[in-house]
């Protein structure tokens, strides 16, 4: 056994499997740095050619293998540090430059956030082996629950001993409180939940607040792991100030399917959720039961759907709005009927030639304003016109340009589409691969919600078990 047995039954890290920074670094190798990135690399490897007094030529050398690596591949490997890496003949072994900002520096990943550490290594041949087991180490230390309070440590560190203790040292964790009046299943799942994406490095907590009476009590548990998520309820500021981020829903009769999709894709926009595991936690409203666990890696299925191309087409947040009205019609129907609705967002411009009208526009003749699918008061004028046969054309900013419109796109577009799908789908693939438009087709028959971008499937709500007894063959 490689852990050793805490009081409380936790196992610490076994310190020989970590490895100790102290011997590559001397007082002058931690510096301040200031400026962008091309500043800093510069100071780092000025500190660095010091440290193992190069020639002119030498450091020339140094600074272009330096400038070649970070332009094949960017060093940032986690939220708020990176590990640039150069190897030169010589037989120094390893040398490591720390870099501290504390006012962040742009590496070139913004869903990472702004780098405030760099690590800075030189090694010979003879010193690789020893470089991998320093960025393990990094990598481990810079992550789990303990992440927050060891980047805090690393970063206020000016001597090599309090970088190395920092980086390595066990930290102690806090004890779980879990309110008593709780469920026994959601009192042992709760004490256990942040153990568990420890265990697994999750990067992020998705906890449904909602299911609680009293969100308030859940105050104790909060950390920048957490995620909250709420279905049109209020949250106490207190417990949302202690947490990763929050999201709102604006629909409460979600299922669990479809609340756990739209919460994670809201995460995604919002730049809450980055390139690791997500574990969620859902329940029913108002329960106090927590009965629904899933893990996911949702990041690159959101990242083909909200990159910056997509995000200049048509705004995260209409994106958000439109899936929400489709998730709620395929969850409830109107007048207790399923219906089905295609959704044509943003680059209007080249969309429009493509469409013409199958009835009259009822949206023509109204101020933008008044067309705005963020506007809460147009959703169930919205859904009685996702009656009429055709699609919504809407804009990348979330005005509604047509309604009852027919698509036409291109009849040589060829797209793939899943074995059983009909006309709808086939129409909305095709003009998102002739545009540039973001699709958003419901299924009458299955409730089944689908986004098309490029004419591929990139995203799918399932449907709750209850509206998978309809059946179309039309559609």
């Amino acid at each position: 056994m490689s852990g050793e047995e805490s009081s409380a039954g936790e196992k610490r890290p076994d310190t020989n499997l970590w490895y100790r920074f102290e011997p590559l670094l001397k007082p002058r190798q931690i510096v301040r740095v200031k400026g962008d990135k091309r500043a800093v690399l510069t100071q780092l490897c000025a500190a660095a050619s010091r440290s193992l007094n190069l020639t002119s030529a030498e450091h020339a050398e140094l600074w272009s293998a330096l400038l070649s690596r970070e332009a094949a591949v960017n060093t940032q490997l986690g939220p708020g540090w990176a590990a640039p890496h150069v190897s030169i003949a010589g037989s120094h072994g390893v040398l490591l430059v720390v870099g501290r900002s504390h006012e962040g520096i742009d590496y070139g990943r913004p869903e990472m956030g702004p780098v405030h550490l760099i690590f800075l290594f030189v090694t010979s041949h003879e010193g690789h082996g020893d470089y991998l087991r320093a960025v393990s180490t990094l990598a481990r230390a810079f992550r789990g629950e303990e992440r927050g309070l060891r980047f805090k440590r690393a970063l206020a560190a000016t001597s090599p001993e309090r970088l190395g203790n920092a980086l390595c040292e066990q930290v102690a964790r806090s004890r779980v409180v879990v309110p008593r009046r709780l469920p026994a299943v959601t009192r042992t799942l709760i004490k256990h939940l942040l153990r568990f994406a420890g265990d697994i490095d999750a990067e992020v907590i998705l906890l449904f607040a909602d299911v609680f009476r009293t969100p308030a009590e859940l105050e104790p548990l909060m950390n920048t792991k957490v995620v909250l998520a709420t279905r049109a309820s209020p949250l106490p500021e207190a417990l949302v100030a202690r947490a990763r981020g929050v999201v709102r829903l604006s629909h409460n009769q979600l299922s669990h399917e479809s609340a756990f999709q739209l919460a994670l894709l809201q995460a995604s926009a919002r730049g809450l959720i980055g390139t690791g595991l997500v574990v969620s936690a859902c329940g029913d409203r108002e329960s106090d039961d927590l009965d629904s666990i899933r893990i996911e890696t949702p990041s690159k299925l959101h990242a083909q759907l909200l990159d910056a191309e997509a995000r200049r087409v048509v705004a995260s947040e209409v994106l958000e709005r439109a899936l929400e009205i489709a998730v709620d019609l395929a969850e409830q129907g109107r007048e207790g009927a399923p219906l089905g609705m295609s959704m044509v967002l943003g680059d209007y411009e080249n969309v429009k030639p493509l469409t013409q009208q199958l009835t009259i526009n009822p949206f023509k003749g109204y101020s933008e304003p008044e067309r705005s699918i963020l506007d809460p008061t147009l959703e169930e004028t919205v859904k009685e016109f996702a009656a009429i046969d055709g699609a919504f054309v809407v804009s990348g900013d979330g005005v509604i340009q047509s309604a009852g419109t027919y698509l036409s796109p291109p009849a040589d577009t060829k797209v793939d589409l899943v074995s059983g799908l009909g006309a709808r789908h086939r129409a909305g693939a095709a003009m998102s691969k002739a545009t540039k438009a973001v699709v958003i087709v419901l299924s009458q028959s299955t409730g089944r919600v689908t986004v098309y971008r490029g004419g591929r499937e990139i995203m799918a709500v399932s449907p709750p078990r209850a509206r998978i007894e309809f059946r179309n063959p039309e559609n």
